[in-house]
């Protein structure tokens, strides 16, 4: 839409903002019948019994969540708090049509097997207080993170790049609004204190989504220097390197801008739905303990921010953009003010 031409890459072409639609030669013939049918007649269906499922979910969660916050052990409350958070969201994908997920762990380096099965990967030993980095694509993400980890997430600062831990709910909303240009300096935290704390605490993995806010799976936003901070710095902290990716042919379970209640109903308008997830190999990933703070005075110090994006560049086949999450905070407000009466939260 030339009206926002403005937040199209220069050097890409690609507009990373707008909500993704198939290609002109898959809205042809049968399929626009079948879409037709879909949307109009079995399609709404389908989404309201899907809604009232995933409202008995959010209960069922709500409630076991409220026990386990009365369990005095930690490491008790952690496994009970995983058990139940993983089985409600992958329940909740179950319901939104993600009835399979193709989940792989691969290696970039040519010469070896290029994929293995995510459960038999060493992706398995992710542990408290390490860092996965990922792009941000949907609030489906969460969903899949919280079933897999059961994770810490973060807000991070676009200034300073320290973050504050947010809940699973709120990281589920955070799509649907503008992302804050700076955090409350009393609110603001070392990623360091963070991954100690889960560690600590085991409270699991922390995820960093360095792009600070949604795309449309057409491309990367630029990365925040998370590393470049020395704060942030946790050597104890593993890094593992993930994408996120949502195959479609009507309908884009990606989720970058308009009423997320909107788009929830057209992904469980769907008969199904698809997410391909890839995590790099653990000996392949950039780790903490190879930078400047930390490597030995021989051995040659990896520059994190940049060993990450060119992983993640690699691992999720994406281009980058010269675009940035302020660029998205831009693009939001001049979107909504376009939507007169529009509420840009659910």
């Amino acid at each position: 839409m030339e009206k926002f031409s403005k937040w199209r890459d220069s050097g890409t072409g690609i507009q990373p903002f707008l909500q993704p639609v198939p290609a002109r030669s898959q809205q042809e013939g049968i399929r626009r019948v079948f879409d037709g049918v879909k949307n109009y007649l079995v399609g709404p269906l389908i989404a309201a019994a899907r809604l009232v499922a995933l409202g008995v979910v959010a209960v069922l969660d709500t409630v076991t969540a409220a026990v386990g916050s009365l369990i005095v052990v930690p490491r008790i409350r952690r496994g009970w708090m995983k058990c139940t958070r993983a089985l409600w969201s992958r329940l909740a994908l179950l319901v939104m049509g993600f009835y399979w997920i193709d989940a792989k762990t691969v290696s970039l380096q040519k010469g070896r097997r290029s994929a293995k099965d995510e459960s038999r990967s060493k992706d398995a030993g992710v542990q408290s207080g390490d860092i996965i980095v990922a792009n941000h694509v949907s609030y489906i993400d969460i969903l899949y993170l919280v079933a897999k980890h059961n994770p810490v997430f973060v807000e991070i600062d676009n200034a300073s790049t320290y973050a504050k831990p947010i809940s699973m709910w709120e990281a589920l909303k955070s799509p649907a609004r503008q992302t804050p240009a700076l955090l409350q300096a009393k609110e603001a935290r070392p990623l360091k204190s963070i991954t100690e704390e889960a560690r600590l605490k085991h409270l699991g993995p922390v995820v960093v989504f360095p792009e600070n806010a949604t795309t449309n799976g057409r491309a990367l936003l630029q990365l925040l220097p998370v590393f470049e901070e020395v704060g942030n710095l946790d050597e104890k902290s593993a890094v593992h390197v993930m994408a996120f990716k949502y195959p479609f042919q009507s309908f884009s379970p990606a989720y970058s801008v308009g009423s997320q209640l909107a788009h929830l109903f057209g992904v469980c308008c769907q008969m199904y739905n698809s997410l391909n997830v890839r995590v790099l190999e653990r000996d392949e990933a950039p780790q903490i303990k190879e930078s400047a703070m930390f490597c030995d005075e021989d051995a040659e110090p990896v520059d994190l921010d940049e060993s990450v994006k060119e992983k993640l560049v690699q691992l999720s086949r994406l281009r980058i953009t010269k675009l940035t999450a302020m660029d998205k905070r831009d693009f939001l407000a001049f979107y909504y003010k376009r939507a007169k009466g529009y509420r840009t939260t659910i």
